[in-house]
């Protein structure tokens, strides 16, 4: 008799990934006509979120008593349900802390386990990590942004060969997936996890959410909070996207040349491990008209425009 399967999608932030939980809660019904449970994830911390934060929670608690039971919890729904796959995901799972893998090694003897992990190219991750977290009312990033790339915590997610090693060990079969590939963009998020899995979301499209905001809005946002200023971000957010639709492109990069290449050259060594051993290898381009230092101060003029469109709403 076949064992059952435990499928891991554990991001990383920034890669579809709430997008995809749409899909995976949007789809529950159909899942479960496949043999497949996607536990309820209304629970808390984040009851509304359609993703599984209570396991990360539970996973990275180092209680043993906690992690007991959230484990009943999510067996006894997989019991319940007859189901031949238990399939869980949510972004922190990719957090650079051992004792989130080692909260699914248990499992190793009951389940044969799959992890899909789409990764972006470190310096591009970096980018729009910062841009995620100076939005997210629980951090507010106050670190300038190369103060948040050096950060010892900001590096060790960047280590993605020492992430996916980690996993494996447990044991556990890889699916690592380069998100910005043109196979990705041309088949979509949706497409490609299916291939990944074997399962069969319906073809659907994953609806675009949880876009970045424009670059210097995020460098807004960072000044404010490193200043400790009071802010409402939702007419901040509102004002950036008035901006965008009135003759502001989007700004996407703020790290610069010599950064960027700095960070190729610190990642080598890892980038080389992952290359050989999960397939993954990146190309690293000049991007069209980057300055070489990087940008950490607001941009005068778009601080400006954004006042404007603030008083106008």
């Amino acid at each position: 008799m076949a064992r059952p399967q435990l499928v891991l999608h554990i991001g990383t932030h920034k890669t579809g990934t709430s997008a995809l939980q749409g899909v995976f809660e949007a789809q529950r019904d159909r899942l479960r006509g496949q043999g497949v449970c996607y536990p309820i994830t209304a629970r808390a911390p984040w009851p509304d979120l359609p993703k599984h934060c209570s396991v990360y929670q539970a996973a990275a608690s180092g209680d043993a008593a906690q992690q007991a039971a959230e484990w009943r919890v999510l067996l006894d729904e997989f019991e319940a349900s007859q189901a031949h796959t238990l399939l869980i995901s949510e972004e922190g799972l990719s957090e650079p802390d051992p004792s989130v893998s080692r909260f699914f090694a248990a499992r190793a003897a009951d389940f044969d386990i799959t992890v899909v992990c789409f990764l972006r190219r470190q310096d591009l991750y970096v980018e729009s990590l910062f841009n995620q977290f100076v939005r997210e009312s629980a951090r507010r990033e106050a670190r300038p942004l190369l103060s948040f790339l050096r950060a010892p915590a900001t590096r060790a997610r960047l280590d993605y060969h020492t992430l996916l090693e980690r996993w494996a060990a447990l044991p556990a079969r890889i699916h690592a997936i380069d998100f910005d590939a043109d196979a990705v963009r041309q088949a979509g998020i949706v497409r490609v996890f299916e291939r990944a899995s074997g399962m069969d979301l319906g073809g659907v499209q994953a609806p675009r959410t949880n876009a970045s905001c424009d670059m210097r809005l995020a460098l807004v946002l960072n000044h404010l909070h490193r200043q400790r200023e009071a802010c409402e971000m939702e007419p901040l957010l509102r004002a950036g996207r008035a901006l965008s639709q009135s003759g502001w492109p989007l700004q996407r990069h703020l790290l610069g040349s010599q950064e960027r290449a700095r960070l190729r050259n610190d990642l080598s060594p890892s980038n080389r491990r992952l290359a050989a051993d999960f397939g993954i290898e990146w190309e690293w381009p000049p991007l069209p008209g980057e300055a070489p230092l990087a940008t950490e101060a607001p941009d005068t003029a778009y601080l400006l425009a954004l006042a404007a469109a603030l008083s106008r709403q």
